[in-house]
């Protein structure tokens, strides 16, 4: 691990309550501030910096005025931008709920306001609503009315979708859509599953855990919004940061670490044993010990372990989930470590197999890459997969440049 990346853990850990003044000190004569900064921005964290910042967690520090008023500046981004994300989502949240449509606010308002004190220190992106898929024509309606479109040269471009759209929209689970007013941009990204391939769903049976008879409701922004129970909250989290992000991002692993922290002593763990299948469990397993080694506060014992399906884990397994949390966002093999994570996710060793010989053999998989009414023979499949996986990496790196 690199020199900022320990300072950055060291930074969190103090976020989180564990402070060292000693240490931060010495592990930040190491960094160099160049890199710091950068790391700092490609992760998102300029607004907790500043939050330390402003508490005096870096007074023995020599911070330049240039990298305390860069923090500051994107800071007050942060705060304008989750006012207009949140009005926005509470907009939305009323017309859905006067219409009799169920939702669930998910991430987003809903993250925040459960764990952070200050609407700076982390910028929403996206509003994210769980919705019935029977109500998507409805919502749909609703998002147009208020100025909302479906972005489709994004599909086409970033996810090489080359059939009709509308029949995409039938088989995804998942659509964005974009409003832009002057130069805001507002993203809404509606869900009602939370994978497409038919393997996943029978290897976790997530999509079965979300009902909208047990919703809770959290007063946030001046309004009211309908959110998970904390224990779903705790699944819907940890399954999306491993298996939608493959353990990226330190920024989604510091959210789980914080609502770990609040709502730990409340949560049924009991429901979630009762509930979740061994594959889920050992996701919940893998987050709670990269929650507690990064609170530095408390380690899981073998009895927890194996209760949370971590018993087989390979040598390397958990050190490969850990080294991914400071990945480039647009690093090119990203796509071909998601793909080797889900690999490794699966409790039972023919599971995993299940899911190689998925990625391979399956045109699920691609389906949507295909050109209209072009037929594949499964023997020749790996080839297009990797003739895709290649155009993958030629397009990111001109997308980058």
């Amino acid at each position: 691990m690199k020199n900022e990346q320990k300072f950055i853990i060291e930074c969190i850990r103090a976020f989180l309550g564990s402070y060292n003044a000693k240490r931060l000190k010495r592990l930040y004569r190491l960094t160099n501030n160049q890199e710091l900064n950068a790391l700092i921005s490609q992760q998102n964290l300029e607004g907790l910096f500043y939050h330390l910042y402003l508490h005096n967690f870096f007074n023995t520090l020599a911070l330049s005025t240039y990298t305390i008023q860069r923090l500051k500046k994107v800071s007050g981004r942060n705060l304008l931008a989750n006012t207009i994300n949140d009005r926005q989502t509470l907009k939305i949240a009323n017309q859905l709920a006067d219409n009799n449509i169920d939702y669930i606010c998910m991430k987003g308002l809903s993250t925040r306001s459960r764990c952070y004190s200050n609407d700076y220190i982390k910028r929403s992106t996206d509003i994210d609503l769980f919705i019935k898929k029977v109500d998507y024509k409805k919502v749909k309606d609703i998002l147009s009315v208020n100025g909302y479109e479906i972005p489709r040269n994004h599909y086409t471009t970033d996810f090489d979708v080359r059939i009709p759209f509308e029949e995409y929209e039938k088989r995804a689970y998942e659509i964005s859509f974009v409003s832009k007013e002057n130069a805001l941009r507002s993203i809404i990204d509606l869900q009602w599953g939370f994978t497409r391939a038919s393997l996943f769903r029978e290897l976790y049976k997530i999509n079965s855990l979300y009902q909208f008879d047990s919703t809770d409701e959290i007063e946030a922004a001046g309004g009211k919004v309908r959110v998970f129970p904390i224990e779903i909250a705790f699944i819907n989290m940890s399954f999306h940061y491993a298996f939608g992000h493959g353990f990226k991002g330190i920024q989604w692993l510091i959210d789980i670490c914080l609502f770990i922290k609040k709502f730990e002593t409340e949560m049924d763990f009991g429901f979630i044993n009762e509930t979740a299948d061994a594959n889920l469990k050992k996701i919940l397993g893998i987050i709670l010990m990269l929650a507690y080694e990064l609170n530095a506060t408390t380690t899981m014992s073998r009895r927890r372990k194996k209760l949370f399906c971590l018993d087989r884990l390979l040598p390397f397994e958990y050190c490969l989930y850990k080294s991914m949390a400071f990945q480039p966002k647009s690093r090119a093999l990203y796509i071909v470590s998601l793909n080797l994570i889900k690999i490794l996710l699966p409790y039972k060793m023919s599971d995993r197999l299940r899911v190689i010989v998925y990625l391979f053999f399956n045109t699920d998989s691609i389906r949507h890459r295909v050109d209209p009414g072009k037929k594949t023979m499964n023997l020749l499949l790996p080839f297009l997969l990797l003739k895709l996986l290649i155009f993958d990496v030629i397009r990111i790196k001109k997308r980058n440049k």
